[in-house]
C-alpha cells in the first residue's frame, strides 16, 4: 500500500494494487487513523515572475502546492506597478501550483512574495493519533469509483473479488489481507 496525501483537503490516500479476481478476505483497521496531514499557514515563498505582461505564474516544482480558496495573497512591485498586495478571488486564482491573474502583472523587475497555506504531503510525516472507533468513523476501499464499508469482523464482515488491479482505501485501513499476499 503506498501512502499519498490530498494536496487540497490534506487527508491521506492508501493506494494498492492487486491481481484481478483477487478476494479481500478481511482487512486490518489501524488502532488510531490519522485526522489529516499537517496544515501550515502563511507559508511566504518568493516568486520569480517575467518582465513584460504576464497573465500566469507557477509555483517552483520543489516548493508545496497551495490550498485554493484559502485566502493567499501576493504582494507585488515592479518598475510600472506601485507596491500592492494582490487578493486570491479577487485579483487572482490558484489551481494546483498555477496561478492565474485577474488582469495582467506588468512591468520589469518585478519583486513578487506569495503567502499561502499548504498541507504536509510526506506520508512519513502523518501522525495516527486519533483512537478508532465505530462512532467516529469508517474504513472504505475505492474502486473504480465504487465506495465499500469494510469492517474486520462480526456479522458485518465480508469477501469480494477485485474486478480491477487498482483502488484506495482510507486512513483507517492498514494492510489488506487477500488470498494473493497483497
Amino acid at each position: 500500500m503506498t501512502t499519498t496525501v490530498n494536496t487540497q483537503t490534506g487527508a491521506p490516500i492508501n493506494s494498492f494494487t492487486v491481481t484481478v479476481n483477487a478476494t479481500l478476505e478481511g482487512v486490518v483497521l489501524r488502532k488510531r487513523m490519522c485526522a489529516g496531514a499537517y496544515k501550515y499557514t502563511e507559508f511566504p515563498l518568493g516568486l520569480t515572475i517575467a518582465d513584460g505582461s504576464q497573465t500566469t505564474a507557477t509555483i517552483p516544482g520543489a516548493s508545496p502546492t497551495p490550498i485554493s480558496g484559502q485566502g493567499a495573497t501576493i504582494a507585488v512591485e515592479s518598475s510600472s506597478v506601485t507596491a500592492t498586495t494582490l487578493l486570491e478571488g479577487l485579483d487572482f486564482s490558484i489551481t494546483g501550483k498555477t496561478i492565474t491573474f485577474t488582469t495582467p502583472y506588468l512591468g520589469a523587475s518585478k519583486v513578487t512574495t506569495i503567502t499561502y497555506d499548504y498541507y504536509d504531503t510526506d506520508p512519513d510525516n502523518l501522525v495516527y493519533d486519533v483512537p478508532v472507533y465505530p462512532s467516529n468513523t469508517k474504513g472504505t476501499i475505492t474502486v473504480q469509483d465504487y465506495q465499500m464499508i469494510v469492517w474486520n469482523e462480526g456479522i458485518l464482515a465480508q469477501s469480494f473479488e477485485f474486478w480491477t488491479t487498482t483502488g484506495t482505501a482510507n486512513g483507517v485501513v492498514h494492510a489488506l489481507i487477500t488470498d494473493t499476499d497483497v
